[in-house]
């Protein structure tokens, strides 16, 4: 009678004699790294890790695979929005990797002072647009926030502040 085997088994026997390249190991320990510092960094946002304890894996993992410092900059970067509280994120990169702030914060205050004026304009654009349609009076407030074009251009000013701040990455 045949033997019955397990998935595990059947995967173990074909792969017993297939190996990892440098490259390969390498790969993998990067996703691996990434993987990490993404949810050090959702955890610290979400107030389940403080910052102390975030320090300390940070410091294990940067041990184990030096480039997990560059990795954790990139991510915060993805991290930084021009809407909402970027707080958090500052700190990270103040207490955990030591870089100055301010020039993030400047980057972000000239393009949130863009995105109000260009905010303006379209509220201005679209109030126009509702008296040609007779449509006008004291009630009438128009939404810019729920404008096509207005949500088009927030992504494209975010898209913008990656690129500003490229220099960070380096």
């Amino acid at each position: 009678m045949a033997e019955i085997k397990s998935t595990l088994d059947i995967i173990m026997e074909r792969t017993k004699n297939l190996t990892m390249t440098d490259k390969e190991k390498a790969s993998f320990k990067r996703k691996e790294a990434e993987g990490k510092v993404k949810g050090w960094i959702q955890k610290y946002q979400d107030g389940i890790v403080e910052l102390d304890t975030l320090r300390s894996e940070f410091t294990k993992e940067i041990t184990d695979y030096p480039d997990a410092r560059q990795i954790f900059k990139a991510q915060l970067l993805d991290c930084l929005r021009l809407t909402g509280d970027n707080g958090r994120i500052l700190r990270l990169f103040e207490d955990i990797l030591g870089i100055n702030t301010n020039p993030i914060k400047n980057t972000i205050q000239s393009l949130k002072q863009e995105m109000e004026i260009l905010r303006m304009e379209r509220m201005a654009a679209v109030r126009d647009d509702l008296r040609g349609k007779k449509i006008f009076g004291s009630s009438v407030v128009p939404n810019p926030d729920r404008d096509g074009y207005l949500q088009g251009s927030i992504h494209k000013a975010e898209s913008e502040l990656r690129k500003r701040l490229k220099f960070l990455e380096g």
